[in-house]
């Protein structure tokens, strides 16, 4: 009796690779068949060829730096009647942008700022690969309390003014940041 049992169990714990086989075939030709450049076509990402390393030395050129400033955080309120954390709309949003000692308050007068920049002529470079003209490279820097809308709109009138070469700063803060937190407490009362 006792063999008998042995037996079955042997019998029930034998596995039937060839399924297992057959996927590993059937995953190997869909490997060769494919063809990777596809795959990176339809990601393309256009790094910035003038920054980083070289074997080749290169002359630091001057950017135009604007910064956005948040003068009022504004009020949040629900964007929907059932609000997900997270989800409201400002009202009573300001910024301002300094465009080297000037303080701009509106978009227009940026954009006229920008226009202004871009049309004088001791504001061009020389491309350090062509050896060409080109108009100074700008450098975006949010401070803290901006938002994705208010960077948006920036780059929005700095393409619109004919800039091309557009960096983004970073450091000046969050929202999240305990000082700012802390601030936007003492303005509300808190």
């Amino acid at each position: 009796m006792r063999d008998l049992i042995r037996e079955q169990v042997d019998e029930e714990f034998e596995m039937d690779m060839t399924p297992m086989i057959d996927v590993v075939f059937l995953l190997i030709i869909f490997f060769l068949c494919i063809d990777f450049k596809v795959l990176e076509a339809k990601l393309p990402a256009y790094l910035p060829k003038d920054v980083g390393a070289h074997s080749t030395d290169v002359e630091p050129q001057e950017k135009l730096e604007i910064k956005i400033v948040c003068t009022n955080w504004g009020t949040e309120s629900p964007r929907y009647k059932k609000r997900p954390e997270g989800s409201y709309r400002l009202e009573g949003h300001q910024i301002h942008w300094e465009v080297g000692p000037k303080k701009l308050r509106e978009i227009d007068k940026l954009l006229e700022e920008l226009k202004r920049i871009a049309k004088d002529k001791s504001k061009m470079q020389t491309d350090p690969k062509t050896g060409e003209p080109k108009l100074m490279g700008v450098v975006v820097e949010p401070t803290e309390e901006t938002t994705y809308g208010d960077v948006a709109l920036t780059v929005d009138a700095v393409t619109n003014a004919g800039f091309t070469d557009v960096n983004f700063g970073g450091g000046m803060g969050a929202r999240g940041s305990a000082e700012a937190d802390k601030r936007r407490s003492m303005r509300s009362g808190r």
